[in-house]
């Protein structure tokens, strides 16, 4: 889950506690403030767990698509290309040098870089 979904959790849940009191709706939250930061951290906290419980069901009934348990999972994140091939990359002394071990790494996971619209 990214961390506008967790931001955008944490403002749901605090407008729902602000309607509830008669308070002003907030429009955005800082994760800069202890409080919103924290209902982040429990949010992130409560989705991993989600996952974690989900991934085990489906492993320990090895659920196809028909089966009652289904409904109740959450589908796996697919990692993204990108951060897998940065995440390879040494250190490199140039920015010519960086480029070329990015290209190489996304050639050898089958994408390219190109403009949209080619």
């Amino acid at each position: 889950m990214t961390d506008d979904n967790i931001k955008q959790k944490v403002l749901a849940l605090l407008n729902e506690v602000q309607a509830e009191r008669g308070g002003h709706p907030y429009t955005s939250i800082d994760r800069g403030f202890s409080k919103e930061e924290a209902l982040c951290r429990a949010i992130e906290q409560h989705e991993t767990y989600k996952q974690k419980v989900s991934d085990a069901v489906e492993d320990a009934f090895g659920l196809q698509g028909g089966h009652t348990l289904h409904r109740f999972i959450i589908p796996k994140p697919k990692p993204d290309p990108l951060v897998e091939v940065l995440d390879e990359i040494p250190p490199v002394a140039s920015t010519e040098g960086y480029a070329a071990y990015l290209r190489a790494g996304l050639d050898a996971l089958g994408l390219e870089i190109r403009e949209k619209g080619q």
